[in-house]
């Protein structure tokens, strides 16, 4: 028999986190209201909202040397985790905490690696440690919550792009004295969600980690607010767009929904339609055998041979359209490079091995070879333009693809790559695909975020000037 609670329940349940919805989650994300800047880029922020901690390893000294220095990838300055007490990476020397104090909160902050191996942290209330560590993907490994989750590397940008962690976060509850609830954390790693209501046990790392980290070896939680805490291991690593909101979660919930941060630049006029809902399939058509769903986004791979290209196809027909998503490539000396593709505006059919998901019509190419392909018709129709330039070759790219009447204009990773006008009667409205290419060796993509918008707006609007 179901289990019945009183409409108050109900009701504090469903308040526990307060919705957010205007702030949105990914790179690029607004503060939300009531939320309060923490990090700009600017020196005047960070030395007055922020101060060392003086842990029983530090070495520093007022005030903050950390530097300010360039964003390299969207200009503007970013606060860079640089101090001389910390060279060879000594831990708890130069770390930088918030001069506030929190307990339940929704935190935004944005990193980016320059170098192999770059290592940071952030610090929820100065106890609880989410890793920032290129190049590893184990427990101690990137966007991991230390030492007890995997680390979600999937969803990592990589080394010179911006990454970005969403989380709400419930401090440790207490009765009597004793820990009665332990600290509970959601997170998104740009934009995907990778933990969810979990419970955290312990302060890792000792002393030098944090509030807690020498009491009964990490174990021995208090009940006190903590700050927001940045570490600095003498590594290239950068931070800017950190905001704060203070909350107060009755309810032992922090699951939390918020749109992707690139919904916000889309026109109200455009109704966004996410065609992947993170779990299944369910929308999508194709050979099961060559893709899948892992981690929260859809994958295209073979291992045996590939007679005919094969498509995974959407329910749906569309004509005019903008598509906004990111691809991955796995890079391997055992996997080819060779390109995928989105099908569109063209038609299903049958191809060579009784295929089914076959596709004739244009297709819009990416990674490793670029612009379009009018697949058994004419061929090449477009070239690959400034394609190879912007690719992040192993990397997440994020791709926009523009269609209004006979004109189709094709982005990655901010920069226009080809804008094309054809003939009207090659064009008609068709189920979109992704593509896994005809090939005799190994092949892996990964695809998530991915929105549809019908009518839209005359613009790109992932484009940068």
């Amino acid at each position: 028999m179901p289990r019945l609670y009183p409409l108050a329940v109900i009701l504090l349940i469903l308040t526990a986190v307060p919705n957010t919805a205007t702030a949105g989650v990914g790179v690029g994300a607004k503060p939300i209201e009531g939320a309060e800047m923490l990090l700009d880029g600017s020196r005047e922020m960070l030395d007055q909202k922020w101060k060392y901690w003086e842990g029983p390893g530090f070495k520093s000294a007022m005030p903050i040397k950390w530097k300010i220095v360039d964003d390299p990838v969207d200009g503007g300055t970013a606060v860079m985790t640089d101090d001389p007490a910390a060279a060879g990476g000594r831990f708890g020397a130069a770390d930088i905490v918030t001069k506030k104090e929190y307990r339940d909160f929704r935190l935004h902050i944005e990193l980016l690696i320059m170098n192999p191996g770059g290592n940071s942290g952030v610090y929820l209330q100065n106890r609880h440690e989410i890793q920032v560590l290129d190049g590893d993907n184990t427990p101690h490994g990137m966007a991991a919550i230390i030492n007890e989750t995997e680390s979600p590397y999937y969803a990592y940008n990589g080394r010179g792009s911006w990454n970005s962690y969403d989380v709400v976060f419930r401090a440790a509850r207490f009765k009597d004295g004793q820990r009665s609830e332990k600290a509970r954390v959601t997170m998104y790693l740009n934009g995907q969600k990778v933990h969810t209501n979990f419970d955290i046990n312990q302060v890792w790392g000792g002393p030098n980690s944090g509030i807690d980290g020498g009491n009964d070896d990490g174990k021995g939680i208090t009940d006190t607010p903590g700050g927001i805490k940045l570490q600095c291991e003498g590594h290239d690593v950068r931070y800017r767009n950190t905001w704060i909101k203070e909350l107060n979660l009755a309810m032992p919930e922090t699951d939390f929904a918020e749109p992707l941060a690139l919904e916000s630049q889309i026109s109200k006029s455009e109704k966004v339609e996410h065609l992947f809902n993170g779990k299944d399939l369910s929308g999508w058509k194709g050979d099961e055998s060559r893709w899948s769903v892992v981690n929260g986004m859809i994958r295209g791979a073979n291992d045996d041979k590939v007679e005919s290209s094969t498509y995974l196809f959407t329910a749906n027909k569309y004509r005019n359209f903008r598509m906004l998503f990111e691809v991955k490539q796995t890079m391997s000396d055992k996997h080819s490079t060779m390109h995928s593709a989105v099908a569109a505006l063209g038609e299903q059919f049958t191809d060579a091995g009784d295929n089914k998901f076959g596709f004739k019509g244009p297709l819009l190419m990416f990674c490793h070879d670029w612009g379009i392909w009018d697949a058994h018709r004419r061929n090449r129709v477009v070239p690959g333009g400034p394609g190879n330039e912007v690719e992040k070759k192993g990397e997440w790219n994020q791709i926009e693809i523009l269609v209004i009447g006979d004109r189709i204009r094709f982005a990655a990773n901010g920069k226009e790559i080809f804008d094309f006008t054809d003939k009207a009667e090659m064009l008609q409205a068709c189920a979109i695909g992704l593509q896994l290419h005809s090939n005799a060796q190994a092949q892996e993509y990964h695809f998530r975020s991915l929105l549809l918008t019908e009518k839209p707006a005359d613009q790109l609007i992932t484009v940068r000037p």
